[in-house]
């Protein structure tokens, strides 16, 4: 069970609630991935033996239910891989933002929609920065909001894998 802190009770610790997804059954949106030369390019991913080799690291994985620990993986993978950079990365371990009163992530198992999430964080943040334009010329702060769009663009290319490696793969006897 998730506890939620009060703003006065989040002033005196480095605790954070996860953060809340508006519309968690929300699996489209303005980055959603249909074509599979799309889903490559955008992880820069050259060859069918690259695209082979993700889908079976994706087999286990489903980008609209996933936990903090599995998001890590799947970040960890792809920075590895130089599919995504450092800031992108840096959304993919968030993960949902749950945090203790001396800041380390919390309820790390607890699965959540990540392209609702990804998608909502940049909404929000679009919206920040919106609402004071000096926000933007800040040092940093294109840099973030461009790795969050990459981050938004790689867990849609993502979906598009796990969802078509059901038919484009052929059987593994091994499962």
């Amino acid at each position: 069970m998730a506890i939620l802190l009060t703003a006065e009770q989040m002033r005196h610790t480095k605790a954070s609630n996860p953060f809340q997804i508006r519309n968690p059954e929300r699996v489209t949106n303005q980055f959603t991935i249909t074509e599979g030369d799309k889903a490559a390019q955008t992880l820069k991913l050259g060859d069918k033996e690259e695209i082979i080799e993700l889908k079976k690291f994706l087999k286990n994985y489903d980008m609209t239910s996933i936990s903090t620990d599995e998001l890590k993986a799947v970040g960890r993978r792809l920075y590895d891989s130089k599919m995504i950079n450092e800031r992108s990365f840096g959304m993919f371990i968030s993960g949902n933002g749950a945090s203790d009163i001396k800041g380390n992530q919390t309820d790390t198992h607890i699965k959540f929609n990540a392209i609702a999430l990804f998608n909502e964080k940049l909404e929000d943040t679009i919206a920040y920065f919106n609402s004071d334009p000096s926000i933007i010329r800040r040092e940093g702060a294109t840099d973030h909001l461009q790795g969050m769009i990459n981050a938004n663009h790689a867990i849609n290319a993502l979906s598009y894998f796990i969802n078509s490696s059901r038919s484009n793969l052929s059987i593994d006897e091994n499962i």
